[in-house]
């Protein structure tokens, strides 16, 4: 057994001794019962303390690596030999196919084009217009929040989210949104993927229906199929979900009323009522998704229908639209039983959510920067809405689609006929170094076609010229 120090790294000399001696052990230069060089002995070898040595004989016992006893010295254990780098050896653990798992989640990717070309001007969806004053007032907050003094605020946390930001939260909704509610009504989540993860495990059973609109938002039938629940696509009109098509057996019914997505309808009056008439006799629960209800540019927000019967209806904003997708905290707004169902699960998946982020954002309501922030991208996304509006309603593309979301929101639908080549028009755009995104990815049985176009991060300059080049390379399809 030769062991080499090297004194000219920045290693321990020991735990050089013991990596060498572990690979002698295991290339089988050692044999179990082969006694090491007594520490006085091997310490004089190296030219090193024999309290060096003891250290590293120590720590190969602490591995157990080797015995030591008083009559027979330290002797190398029966190890056992590994097999794991055997030639052609399958060691990972098989993993069970699940089909969801293997669908690419086509929203977020172009369709198959056979391009290289990438747009200059992207009427991408979901994305915010995040400037140079938001940064600078998030960083602020952030910084306020850094300097918290409440040492508790770094420790384990409530599941609910922290009591400060719940409680903004509940005054930010009585002022914005006409929602009063208490702090122990609402849960903080990740976002809409986990709220309705949650959801279907406190409050679903494997197998229960639960109704979606179709088209509508993927993330909820993708989350309900994940957790094998039954998922009906509920057609869309021009009221909005409807209603006469809900199956009686359906336990949770998704929608998005104030602004309905992807085709921009705001859900009528009337069909309010049959929703909630349908959710209170059928004892079943509405998912409220007001994912962009504050950016409306014609009257005020759209009355929610959280206000109208709370004690059927989980009630969900996002901090996505809002201020940024890169925030990952959401909330779920309910009745006090169901939130603290809801709540349990989540002590269970992920014990509570990241701080600093709650801190901050507690800090950003606190300060009032949120509303200002609100009624700032109001007015920036109405000049903008304003512009693609106008823009569009004087192109071409007027003889060929139906402008829907004309009202509120961050993104406009171009509607064609059940005929209308989405891929086509989508690869024709891109060659002109446009953007879009076609309409079907967000149907589950439904038929219609067309184009979506998200304008928020876009100023106004590109937003005209974009759809001027889109008119232009359609007409010539």
């Amino acid at each position: 057994m030769y062991i080499e120090i090297n004194r000219s790294v920045s290693k321990a000399i020991w735990l050089q001794i013991v990596d060498q001696i572990i690979d002698f052990i295991m290339s089988g230069q050692l044999s179990p019962g082969d006694p090491l060089v007594p520490s006085r002995q091997l310490a004089s070898m190296l030219g090193v303390s024999r309290s060096t040595v003891q250290l590293a004989y120590e720590e190969l016992q602490s591995r157990g690596y080797v015995t030591t006893s008083r009559r027979g010295g330290t002797k190398v254990c029966q190890i056992m030999p590994d097999e794991t780098k055997a030639e052609n050896q399958k060691t990972i653990p098989p993993i069970p196919v699940h089909p969801l798992l293997e669908e690419k989640d086509q929203v977020q990717y172009w369709p198959k084009l056979q391009t290289d070309k990438k747009p200059s001007i992207d009427f991408r969806l979901h994305e915010p217009y995040i400037d140079a004053t938001f940064k600078k007032a998030w960083r602020k907050a952030f910084n306020i929040a850094v300097k918290s003094e409440n040492v508790l605020d770094w420790g384990y946390s409530s599941p609910y989210g922290l009591p400060s930001v719940r409680e903004e939260i509940s005054r930010y909704l009585a002022i914005e949104r006409g929602i009063y509610v208490e702090p122990n009504q609402i849960l903080l989540t990740l976002g809409a993927r986990q709220t309705m993860d949650l959801i279907a495990q406190a409050l679903l059973q494997e197998g229960d229906t639960v109704a979606v609109e179709d088209p509508g938002f993927p993330v909820a039938w993708s989350s309900m199929r994940y957790r094998k629940m039954d998922v009906q696509p509920i057609p869309v009109d021009d009221q909005g979900i409807c209603v006469d098509q809900l199956p009686s057996e359906a336990k949770v019914i998704f929608t998005t009323p104030s602004h309905q997505f992807p085709s921009g309808v705001l859900m009528s009056a009337n069909r309010k009522q049959a929703l909630i008439q349908f959710a209170t006799e059928q004892r079943a629960w509405i998912i409220e998704d007001d994912y962009d209800s504050e950016y409306r540019y014609r009257g005020g927000p759209i009355p929610s229908l959280y206000s109208q019967l709370p004690s059927n209806i989980l009630y969900f904003m996002s901090f996505s639209k809002l201020l940024a997708p890169g925030i990952r905290l959401a909330a779920i707004i309910g009745p006090e039983t169901a939130i603290a169902r809801l709540a349990k699960v989540q002590e269970y998946v992920c014990r509570h959510l990241p701080i600093m982020e709650q801190l901050t954002l507690g800090q950003f309501f606190a300060s009032g920067d949120l509303l200002k922030h609100v009624r700032r991208m109001r007015a920036i996304y109405h000049k903008r809405h304003q512009d693609i509006v106008n823009i569009l309603a004087s192109s071409a593309l007027t003889n060929t689609f139906k402008i829907q979301g004309k009202e509120t929101g961050l993104h406009i639908l171009l509607e064609g006929n059940e005929d209308f080549d989405e891929q086509q028009a989508v690869k024709a755009a891109l060659e002109a170094g446009i953007g879009v995104f076609p309409l079907s990815p967000y149907c589950l049985e439904s038929k219609r076609k067309g184009l979506l176009l998200g304008f928020a991060h876009l100023q106004s300059e590109q937003i005209i010229d974009g759809i001027n080049r889109l008119a232009d390379a359609l007409q010539e399809k």
